[in-house]
């Protein structure tokens, strides 16, 4: 007789995944993240005619129109086209910082909550301190000293969100380890490498999928506002944040330059937040009874 946890059918990730489409708020918000992150990444031409590098001295900051929907820039070219062709950069920094985090975050959450006093006090302490420090003071510190190229930002921003998968996955482990199911398997000699990756990690996978759209959102979020300091990616990169930042010294005589690049972070922020609030309902069947 094999022990493993109590099932009703699938796989704990299959399972999630699921109750996420099964519920239609939640699948659309996650179709509208996927048309973003798939179209508007990997084909921009599809969205806009113009190229975002495009220089005409006779176009510089024009209103909105047809052949411009969001107008131009102080270089002439089209604001969409630049928003449309930023999306690949602002969405691999996005999901890059998270991958850190998941990366750093994952494994040591698993060993501190499975593991000893001392081991779990260290790891704790250093996620603590993490923490602690301002966020935006930490980034900006961190950018000073290794560069602003889309590299440094995105590990930059993923170690601060270690500590969060960190925690998570800590509790996790603490939690899951007490329940019956995981009890006979160490009793029944499975090893404790096989317990932590095959059974708790993908009975962690729910509140692993709630938080990944939630630091997605934070960290476009963190970008914009670095950029807007001034410590962007260096050119010729661009991102919605660097085109926010060059937007700021049009407010009065272009305001539609900086509400365009302010509205599609704030949109996709928001819908990022919302798809998270989603899967956790989706994922967690009493916050489902709860809200019906």
């Amino acid at each position: 007789m094999t022990l493993t946890e109590p099932r009703t059918s699938g796989t704990p990730l299959s399972r999630t995944f699921a109750a996420i489409a099964a519920v239609g708020p939640a699948r659309l918000s996650l179709i509208v993240i996927g048309v973003i992150a798939l179209f508007m990444a990997v084909w921009p031409s599809l969205f806009s005619p113009y190229s975002p590098s495009a220089i005409d001295a006779s176009s510089i900051l024009l209103s909105p129109s047809f052949a411009h929907p969001l107008g131009t820039d102080e270089a002439g070219a089209d604001v969409w086209a630049r928003l449309v062709y930023s999306t690949q950069l602002e969405l691999v920094i996005a999901a890059g910082s998270v991958l850190v985090a998941l990366v750093i975050g994952l494994p040591t959450g698993l060993i501190a909550g499975n593991a000893g006093r001392f081991v779990d006090g260290a790891f704790t302490s250093v996620a603590s301190a993490t923490l602690a420090f301002p966020l935006v003071l930490f980034a900006i510190l961190m950018v000073a000293s290794f560069g602003t190229t889309s590299l440094s930002l995105t590990v930059i921003i993923g170690f601060l969100f270690f500590p969060r998968v960190f925690l998570l996955m800590r509790a996790q482990t603490r939690s899951l380890k007490e329940r019956e199911f995981v009890t006979a398997l160490r009793v029944g000699g499975v090893r404790p490498t096989q317990i932590l990756g095959l059974h708790v990690l993908p009975n962690s996978a729910g509140p692993l999928l709630t938080l990944i759209p939630t630091l997605m959102a934070e960290a476009i979020l963190i970008e914009a506002g670095l950029s807007y300091l001034g410590l962007g990616v260096d050119l010729p990169a661009s991102t919605w944040g660097t085109i926010l930042e060059a937007s700021k010294n049009y407010y009065v005589t272009s305001p539609w330059y900086a509400i365009s690049a302010g509205l599609v972070i704030t949109f996709v922020a928001a819908v990022l937040m919302f798809a998270g609030e989603l899967i956790a309902e989706s994922a967690n069947p009493m916050r489902r009874r709860r809200r019906s």
